[in-house]
């Protein structure tokens, strides 16, 4: 898996690609105080897409906010993914030009060359927002972007916990979360400035608190705790 920033991840196994939340345009802060038209920043697309693979068999968004689906209907068209999401992301994809989109909702599975993709609801109001968990080569692999996980089947735990962590309510909920998931390998997205360009290099948003997520994550004692650089990759190592 790599990290593209943000909520933004690219998982790979033996020749397929998938991606979850792709955003490379990280736009300013002042344009979105001002309310300014939003637009994807294409030379940073393009840039961002260096890192992607060539053919993706799809594309998973969480919710609408721009910081998760600005460049989608971009990517989409450079890699010719579908795009997996709720009916109001799909919607709102449709309207910035993608050219379709398949409407899912929590309880949906789809199976997609070696990834089975398991639709679970979230439980704050975004425009029906969606966590995923991805089942592949034996792994699985659960990614949301804030929110408690909707409970799983007793000791049906995940690998990885990919969890959204960028404002202290969604650091609340994070011993709930472990404690449902009991993950093997926890990573917190959502932790960097994504008001600042990719090639400035990583920084903490201002919001964050990584301090107290791995405090949290120490004495919840669910799992390792890993943080991740963009581009760089990493492999979820076997059980």
């Amino acid at each position: 898996m790599t990290y593209l920033g943000t909520n933004g991840y690219q998982f790979e196994l033996d020749g397929h690609a998938l991606l979850v939340d792709p955003y490379f345009s990280r736009v300013d802060l002042l344009s979105i105080a001002l309310g300014a038209h939003l637009q994807p920043d294409m030379p940073r697309v393009a840039e961002g897409m260096r890192h992607v693979a060539p053919k993706i068999d799809a594309i998973l968004v969480t919710h609408g906010h721009f910081d998760h689906l600005l460049d989608v209907p971009t990517v989409m068209s450079r890699t010719h993914a579908r795009l997996i999401a709720s009916a109001s992301v799909a919607n709102l994809a449709k309207r910035a030009g993608a050219p379709s989109a398949d409407a899912v909702t929590a309880g949906d599975v789809r199976r997609i060359g070696p990834w089975k993709i398991r639709m679970r609801p979230a439980d704050w109001i975004c425009g029906e927002p969606l966590a995923f968990l991805i089942e592949v080569g034996g792994q699985r692999i659960y990614i949301d972007s804030g929110g408690t996980p909707a409970l799983l089947p007793p000791h049906d735990r995940v690998d990885l916990a990919i969890l959204g962590m960028a404002l202290s309510d969604s650091r609340a909920r994070l011993p709930v979360a472990l404690e449902c998931l009991q993950p093997r390998y926890i990573l917190p997205s959502h932790q960097d400035n994504f008001f600042r360009p990719l090639d400035a290099g990583f920084q903490f948003g201002p919001l964050t608190d990584f301090s107290r997520v791995r405090h949290d994550c120490e004495q919840a004692n669910r799992g390792h705790l890993i943080l991740l650089d963009y581009f760089r990759p990493w492999t979820l190592p076997r059980k």
